[in-house]
């Protein structure tokens, strides 16, 4: 019997799934984003200081990422549910 209490408490302390996904996610568009619009502004767009433009435009891509996780993060329910207090 006592097996069993335990090993509900630890499936009840695992993390969720659908936090691993975002967070996986995130993690895949955090490397491969940046990247991405690195070489794309680096053929299309700039043609003077091709480097220097497209270096920018890649770490604008990062924050924008890293500020959508946060807000993703803010979002997301902490699974604990909230107690009416009331005051007497």
């Amino acid at each position: 019997m006592e097996r069993k209490s335990q090993v509900s408490d630890t499936n009840n302390n695992s993390i969720p799934t659908n936090v691993l996904l975002k967070f996986v996610g995130f993690s895949v568009a955090l490397f491969t984003l940046p990247l991405i619009t690195y070489f794309w502004t680096l053929k299309t767009l700039f043609k003077g200081y091709q480097t220097l433009y497209a270096g920018l435009s890649a770490a604008v891509m990062v924050n924008i990422i890293l500020a959508l996780y946060i807000v993703a993060a803010f979002r997301e329910d902490s699974g604990t549910p909230k107690k009416d207090i009331k005051r007497e």
